[in-house]
């Protein structure tokens, strides 16, 4: 080989060594830009799945007294995913008791049971499949002891404040 042949790999030798820490840097926040995107994405696309989950209610067509006998029957059997709270609601856990709370609410075809707040963690609700799951028990229970149960008004709820980097609580929409 001859000397230019050599003077141009050496050159190249010497831009990979002085450059390559600033490929590597531009390379790395490429990547993490693309994985930010691609969890916003994600969790935009799971917002879209749970919020008409949650939005769901359920009827259940007799007194307060009696829906409460059959909702505290069907959360009584996973009492660890759905504890009973102090003021007459109920705690839908995924990390915490209070992640997702509902409420049993008068209705005028009997005694609605609706989610009242939730939470998100990792950027979106986690706690729709255990609100699903819920809804499933009570209709089995109330069909247990011959109570109907049907499909209530759907409702909306709205984003809250931060309550850490991309997490929030979420209410009903008043």
């Amino acid at each position: 080989m001859d000397n230019p042949t050599y003077l141009l790999l050496g050159l190249l030798v010497l831009a990979l060594i002085i450059g390559g820490p600033f490929l590597k840097g531009w390379a790395n926040r490429k990547a993490a830009s693309a994985g930010e995107n691609a969890g916003k994405k994600f969790a935009a696309s799971q917002l879209v799945k749970v919020l008409p989950e949650f939005g769901t209610t359920l009827i259940i067509h007799a007194p307060e007294h009696s829906a409460r006998e059959i909702v505290a029957e069907a959360a009584a059997k996973k009492p660890k995913d759905f504890p009973a709270r102090a003021d007459g609601g109920y705690g839908i856990r995924f990390a915490e008791a209070d992640d997702t709370i509902v409420r049993l609410v008068p209705d005028p075809a009997g005694t609605r049971v609706q989610v009242e707040t939730f939470r998100e963690y990792m950027g979106f609700p986690q706690t729709a499949p255990f609100w699903t799951d819920l809804r499933e028990r009570i209709a089995s229970a109330a069909g247990a002891r011959d109570t109907a149960v049907s499909e209530g008004p759907r409702l909306e709820y709205l984003r809250g404040a931060l309550l850490d980097a991309r997490n929030a609580r979420w209410t009903l929409d008043a």
